[in-house]
């Protein structure tokens, strides 16, 4: 038995070998049988009827595809991403700006970034299909089995093969997470060295400086976002599809839109002009930004409510919105302190940032993101987010429908043709469990197949393995010592805005108070660096526990 072997393509090498089509249905030339399907002529004149590949059907309801691990290749994906996203989020938050200010022709330049990152963006994300030939053994079957490319999959014994679609959901794979750590470290140790040669002085520090800046910003703004990615993805132990967490990292990338409005727009249109620019900054720092930031980041979660089924993915999703938002914001504070401080600037602010602020972001977000989680665990509240759905869906057909476009393509522009969801039938459909196929890692640095067609295992000298589907079950001790989410949405969603709030704003306080009470610049600027070696370790411990609680939790 086997499981999507590779094509094989057959020619004739040999002058009296026929083509592949006359062995698996064998010389036509003197049956007396009428001929509905395409003949072809080999070149001694034999007629030979060409086999359909086999049709298309539904995958095993117990189909289960494990790949080969990538993990290194997923982190240069993030850094696209993120480069991507931050190039589409600045130009079209400048061009907001534009409108903003009535400057068509800056307007239209921003359209040239824009534009082509959307498309990008859409390329590269576009659903992708798997297409898997599974042959398992059948007595009354045949050798040969014609694929729509042309050839033919052969086996040694009587078998039949199966073709069915399935959607890329190849699950996220990370390195461990202390090698991550470890190339930051390294990183770190780099910018220290490259900021001694630089503050020495000379040529040589300095062209160094400027030959290293680029690709130091480009690991240091993302290495750190992926290690903890890697953390909680461990921690948590839910396996997450590659498609899914793309998705949340562009929509907590996306939230920087509206965030980069209220901070640079709003806020300083509403605070009178009278008021001192210290006060606005307070204001800024400690609720624009908080307030702003956290509430566009649980609309970016609220985007994926319907896949929402605890408050384990809830938490995930939120944790992974909030490392989104914080790697575009990461990028623009590096790229920034490198333009004012050189690398000794760069490597303070990579140091304070990749283990403060973008774990921060993250596990402010992931409380809101919990909060609703438990608030979908309810059967009444999923069913109302399904109905909802369905509503917004048809409405949004009937609308699209409306202006001549046949978004259906039923052959009419009529709108939503079929039956009306009602609140009963998405009652139903919670009650109803949906099986779907399943991709893991493949421990064995091989793809598996598995499902219970296949009668045993059996190794294949080929691309992959195909075993029978097992049931396994693990007991895991938790520790007693962890932090559980609430349960109330609001307060989910409050202790995000107080976190940050409070992250950002007892940093402005202890400086304006130091200088205040008369203290030198030194001595302001070391004990912020004491509040702000405080406040690593406060959120290091309360990711630490938060994590722990979340991976004791059953959805």
């Amino acid at each position: 038995m086997y499981g999507c072997l590779r094509s094989n393509r057959r020619s004739d090498e040999e002058p009296h070998r026929m083509p592949w089509v006359s062995r698996v249905m064998g010389d036509l030339s003197d049956a007396k049988v009428k001929i509905l399907d395409r003949i072809i002529t080999d070149e001694y004149g034999r007629k030979l009827r060409l086999i359909e590949p086999v049709n298309l059907s539904s995958a095993p309801e117990d189909f289960q595809l494990s790949r080969v691990g990538k993990p290194f290749r997923r982190y240069f994906s993030l850094v696209g991403n993120s480069l991507l996203m931050i190039f589409l989020v600045q130009a079209f938050s400048s061009q907001l700006f534009g409108i903003l200010d009535r400057e068509p022709l800056f307007i239209i330049g921003c359209s040239f970034i824009t534009i082509p990152c959307l498309f990008l963006l859409f390329y590269f994300h576009r659903p992708k299909l798997v297409e898997v030939r599974l042959v398992t053994p059948y007595e009354n079957g045949t050798y040969a089995h014609p694929i729509p490319e042309g050839g033919s999959i052969q086996t040694k014994m009587n078998s039949k093969m199966i073709r069915f679609l399935v959607r890329d959901d190849s699950i996220i794979d990370t390195p461990p997470s202390f090698k991550i750590w470890f190339v930051f470290v390294l990183c770190l140790l780099i910018s220290f060295t490259i900021a001694i040669l630089e503050l020495m002085g000379g040529d040589f520090g300095l062209i160094l400086s400027i030959l290293m800046a680029l690709p130091m910003i480009l690991i240091l703004f993302s290495i750190p976002v992926y290690a903890w990615w890697a953390s909680s993805t461990s921690w948590i132990g839910v396996p997450t599809r590659l498609r899914d967490a793309e998705a949340w990292l562009i929509a907590g990338m996306a939230a920087g839109i509206p965030a980069i409005m209220i901070n640079s727009w709003l806020t300083p249109t509403l605070v009178p002009e009278s008021w001192s620019l210290n006060t606005l900054d307070f204001i800024t720092y400690t609720i624009s930004a908080p307030v702003g930031e956290e509430i566009f980041k649980f609309l970016a979660i609220l985007c994926f409510i319907s896949t929402i089924k605890g408050p384990k993915s809830g938490f995930q999703v939120g944790f992974t919105v909030g490392l989104g938002f914080a790697i575009t914001e990461n990028f623009t504070y590096l790229v920034s302190s490198y333009g004012g401080g050189g690398f000794v600037g760069l490597l303070i602010t990579s140091l304070i940032r990749g283990i403060g602020s973008i774990p921060g972001h993250a596990v402010w977000t992931s409380f809101s993101g919990a909060a609703l989680g438990w608030w979908m665990l309810e059967s009444k509240n999923k069913a109302k987010v399904n109905l909802f759905i369905h509503k917004f869906t048809s409405k949004s057909m009937n609308l699209i429908e409306s202006i001549g476009i046949d978004i259906d393509m039923d052959g009419d522009s009529s709108g939503y043709d079929g039956p009306e969801y009602t609140m009963y039938q998405a009652i139903q459909d919670v009650e109803t469990s949906f099986s779907s196929p399943n991709w893991s890692i493949s421990p064995d640095k091989v793809n598996i197949i598995s499902t219970s067609l296949i009668p045993h295992k059996i190794n294949i000298n080929g691309d992959f393995i195909v075993k029978k589907t097992a049931d396994s079950s693990e007991t895991i001790s938790l520790p007693k010592l962890k932090i559980i989410p609430p349960k109330s949405l609001f307060l989910g969603i409050l202790i995000a805005i107080l976190g940050h709030s409070f992250w950002n704003g007892s940093g402005v306080i202890i400086s304006n108070l130091g200088y205040s009470l008369g203290f030198s610049e030194n001595m302001v600027i070391g004990i912020s660096l004491l509040w702000i070696l405080f406040m690593l370790i406060i959120v290091l411990f309360v990711s630490f526990l938060l994590m722990r609680g979340i991976s004791s939790l059953n959805e």
